[in-house]
């Protein structure tokens, strides 16, 4: 029986281990570039979601401009503003719309081949920012040649299709357009060019690449007390739809002041509104103007200038906000706008800004898999098996004295929670360095006290390892050093809770984790009931059941098998109460922590 339970108990481990070891293998899928195959045609990875639509933020490049059989040509992959873990690159017709590769590329560091050494893929998922290689062309003739490319940044952010110029066979006339396979272009309908001011003498929030950009919001003073944004979107739409600017002191919908355009049958109005979470409450505002509307080649542009200082609904831009930008459906009736929901069609500025702001920032990325499961493993470590394990270590000992497996079972409890906090805790740090490859302690954009939070996860991580080490050797009971490690074991164990819990508090207010405001209430929860059971046994312990309460009689081994007077009636209801308070301490702990795991993992990617 003793071996039945220790295999029941063990195995809760082995399943969150399995779970969380799928989820890693899954998020690094090809990281060596094996197995791919089945992208060779399409050059699509065969994982994740659809490919990204909006203008992919990574070039190909190549010198010289044309080629003879069997030449080798210098071919770069660059990426302009996001690092890249995974490629696929090939050779094809600029003509023909085949997906036949064409000649060989060289093996250079970080890369291997692929599709019968037709294309040219990466051999480990660390992110690169370049790489160069060289094409070797067919030994005959092949016309006039473009390169394609698959760009995987993350898991589920990828770019297909990406395409460069057309590298000329210098043995055939020069190509002209329309001789071109129409996918060489990959540019989303009615994208455009970036302005070349942008963080030089304006302030832009922009998502453009080498093909052009899907939104731009650029920003410019035009006196002292004003300021004018100009919004630009690429939208196709045969009826209504609109633009607009949140400015917000978070990366929620909600408390936000909005600015933007709606556009419908050759006539563009202003829109202004404040967001009552995610109900819209429209106002008017003389100050705030629409200067210019207009929807040309797919591209929506909306000047609208308003003062800089706040007034009401009309927030004051000199304070640093948030930028939330926001495209979909509208219809205007009598000159008036009504939209209605986003749902996806959302972006996130990656840092805070004032109207005197002099920057050119990106959005914020979507909901990442490896960051979700990140926090979801520190919530289920601190919140749920890290209180369970110290709660039972300080107020257990004598009510759960009995053995199993030769060790008091209050000890086998605590002693399997906290290696469970070890265990969790350690791959939970390894895969938010593997996420950030190097940049663990980059987080600028967020408020300066968040950005100590991996300083945190450091310290809790040490502090984690130190008391199981400390364990090993303790010394006996009864010998005049034990009540040193007695202490120095608890106030390890309590530090690293607390700093856990601080750490998760920080965690989920990051922008990049794009969680919900409402989880810091949901821990805010967590700390008050932690707080009240505490205070609760401690003073039901306070009243002794026995002269042996908080004695070392109580330690882990079988040498003393007291227990509360089973004669004393009073010492009877004290233990049944205790265990009553346990039961629904972990009922409640479970419920807390599987709801902030649920927030972090369904999350909203920001804006919602």
């Amino acid at each position: 029986m003793p071996v039945i339970n220790l295999c029941q108990m063990m195995s809760p481990l082995i399943v969150l281990l399995l779970a969380v070891s799928l989820l890693v293998d899954r998020a690094e899928c090809h990281s060596d570039g094996q197995g791919i195959d089945g992208s060779c045609a399409d050059l699509t990875p065969q994982h994740g979601p659809s490919a990204k639509s909006s203008a992919p933020p990574y070039t190909i490049t190549f010198s010289p401009t044309s080629y003879t059989a069997s030449q080798s040509i210098s071919v770069t992959l660059s990426a302009s503003s996001s690092s890249f873990k995974g490629f696929m690159i090939q050779a094809r017709n600029a003509s023909s719309c085949s997906t036949s590769a064409q000649g060989s590329f060289n093996v250079v560091a970080g890369t291997t081949t692929a599709c019968s050494n037709a294309a040219l893929v990466h051999s480990s998922s660390i992110s690169k920012t370049k790489i160069t290689t060289n094409w070797i062309a067919p030994s005959t003739s092949v016309g006039h040649i473009v390169f394609r490319a698959v760009f995987v940044q993350e898991l589920n952010t990828f770019w297909t299709n990406v395409v460069s110029g057309v590298l000329q066979d210098s043995t055939l006339p020069a190509p002209s357009a329309a001789a071109q396979c129409s996918a060489t272009t990959p540019t989303q309908a009615g994208s455009f060019a970036k302005d070349t001011e942008c963080g030089k003498t304006k302030g832009c929030f922009s998502s453009c690449g080498s093909s052009g950009c899907t939104f731009s919001v650029i920003w410019q003073k035009t006196s002292s007390t004003s300021v004018t944004y100009t919004l630009k979107a690429a939208y196709q739409s045969s009826s209504g739809f609109y633009i607009a600017l949140g400015f917000s002191g978070d990366t929620q919908m909600g408390s936000d002041s909005v600015i933007g355009c709606a556009y419908q049958s050759s006539s563009a109005v202003l829109y202004t509104a404040e967001n009552v979470g995610k109900t819209p409450n429209p106002f008017s505002d003389s100050q705030i103007s629409l200067s210019s509307g207009d929807y040309t080649n797919g591209v929506l542009t909306c000047s609208i200038t308003r003062p800089i200082s706040g007034s009401g609904k009309r927030y004051d831009l000199n304070q640093a906000w948030t930028l939330l930008f926001v495209l979909g459906a509208a219809s205007i009736t009598s000159g008036v706008a009504s939209i209605q929901y986003h749902n996806q069609d959302f972006f996130i500025s990656e840092s805070s800004v004032t109207a005197s702001s002099i920057v050119d920032i990106a959005p914020l990325g979507k909901d990442d898999a490896l960051v979700k499961a990140h926090g979801c493993l520190m919530v289920v470590a601190w919140v749920f098996f890290a209180s369970i394990g110290l709660v039972v270590a300080r107020y257990y000992k004598p009510v759960l004295s009995g053995t199993m497996c030769s060790q008091k079972i209050w000890f086998q409890v605590h002693r399997f929670s906290m290696v469970l906090v070890l265990c969790v805790t350690a791959i939970a740090f390894i895969i938010i360095f593997v996420k950030e490859d190097g940049k663990w302690s980059d987080l600028e954009g967020d408020e300066t006290y968040l950005q100590g939070h991996p300083i945190m996860g450091v310290m809790v991580m040490i502090l984690t390892i130190l008391n199981p080490v400390m364990a090993l050797f303790r010394p006996h009971p009864g010998t005049p050093k034990r009540p040193i490690f007695n202490w120095a074991h608890f106030l390890v164990g309590i530090a690293a809770h607390i700093l856990g819990v601080i750490t998760i508090f920080f965690g989920i207010q990051i922008k990049g984790a794009t969680t919900p405001y409402y989880a810091t209430y949901i821990m805010g929860a967590y700390v008050a009931w932690q707080l009240f059971v505490k205070l609760l046994l401690e003073i039901i312990t306070r009243v002794k059941f026995n002269t042996k309460e908080n004695t070392d009689s109580y330690e882990m081994n079988n040498k003393d098998n007291s227990s509360p007077n089973q004669s004393d009636s009073n010492g009877k209801k004290k233990a049944l109460l205790k265990k009553i308070i346990f039961v629904i301490h972990c009922v409640v702990i479970a419920g807390l922590s599987a709801a902030i795991v649920a927030v972090i993992g369904v999350g909203t990617g920001g804006g919602d």
